[in-house]
């Protein structure tokens, strides 16, 4: 997992460059998803 400091983005600033596991436990960059268009960046939480 990686984990780095947390970072304050005003409103309409481009979010850093990052990896995220999918759901299917591969790695998949965040600027690979916004190469082609725009994106929406959603985190839910599970609790169960």
């Amino acid at each position: 997992m990686l984990v780095s400091a947390p970072v304050d983005l005003a409103l309409g600033e481009r979010a850093p460059d990052c990896v995220f596991l999918s759901e299917a436990d591969r790695e998949v960059r965040l600027s690979d998803l916004w190469f082609e268009a725009p994106l929406v960046l959603v985190f839910l939480r599970h609790f169960g």
